[in-house]
Order: structure tokens, then C-alpha cells, then sequence
């Protein structure tokens, strides 16, 4: 039997995935020298730019539940990376803040430049624009198919 290549649907669900899929693959490969995946990235680099976060509002930030987002701090807290303290005021409440180790990685802080450059190249500073305004409109009509 000969084998066939089969056109894909136009399918933007498909299109985000497989972009989405390869661009976290060049986000893993970027930070792997730094011993860093994306999602303790992200922590840092919401640490590095607010200062001391809850863990709900961390996971707020990364896009992923509570349990799992416990569980990457942990991981990153026997790295040395960030430690975990109990709120002064409210003792419920657990902060996250970024440790000496966790600082020295500060020169990562505009790694998504990077990784927008490389998205982004070839398109004029008006399509950059509109992508993310699309991008946003999708997002926000997907949460509305969802209420």
C-alpha cells in the first residue's frame, strides 16, 4: 500500500496546539543549560517582577490548579530556589519568595524577548500587534463558550 500524506484540517485548534507544543519544546531547550523548565520560569519571573507571591496567585499566573502548582514550589524550594513562609497576617496564606540562588538567574528575566523574537520574526511591529489582539479575542471567546 503506498503511503499517503493526508492534508490536515484548517483547524485553528490544531494550528495552536502544534505551535504551542513546538514553542514550548524551544522554551525547554533555551532554558535546559540553566537546569530551568517553563513553568519554574514563570515563577521566577513573576517573583523577580512583583516580589513575594501566594501560591494561589501563582497559580493564577502559571494556568495550572493549586495542587500542582504546590507541587512545582516544592521541587523548586529543594532546588534552593524560592522558600515558603507562612503570611505574617493571615497564617492560612503561604508566600513564595525568591532565594539568593533564585536571583542569580535574574538575567533570564527577559527570556520571553527572546522567545517573542524568534515567534515574531518577519512580521511588521502592526502585525505583532494585531497577533496578540487576536489572540486575546480568542482567548476571551473560548471563555465565554465556557460560562
Amino acid at each position: 500500500m503506498a503511503s499517503k500524506n493526508p492534508e490536515p484540517p484548517r483547524s485553528l485548534g490544531r494550528q495552536l496546539n502544534f505551535t504551542t507544543g513546538r514553542l514550548n519544546a524551544l522554551c525547554e531547550k533555551t532554558l535546559a543549560p540553566y537546569d530551568l523548565t517553563l513553568p519554574q520560569w514563570v515563577v521566577l519571573s513573576g517573583l523577580w517582577r512583583e516580589g513575594p507571591l501566594t501560591v494561589s496567585t501563582l497559580s493564577a499566573l502559571i494556568g495550572t490548579g493549586l495542587p500542582a502548582t504546590s507541587r512545582l514550589v516544592d521541587r523548586m524550594a529543594e532546588r534552593e530556589l524560592v522558600t515558603r513562609k507562612r503570611d505574617a497576617e493571615d497564617a492560612r496564606i503561604t508566600v513564595v519568595e525568591v532565594t539568593e540562588a533564585g536571583h542569580a538567574l535574574n538575567h533570564l528575566a527577559t527570556f520571553y524577548e527572546q522567545i517573542n523574537a524568534v515567534l515574531m520574526d518577519g512580521f511588521s511591529e502592526a502585525e505583532r500587534d494585531q497577533i496578540f489582539d487576536l489572540l486575546k479575542r480568542m482567548e476571551r471567546n473560548v471563555v465565554s463558550a465556557l460560562a
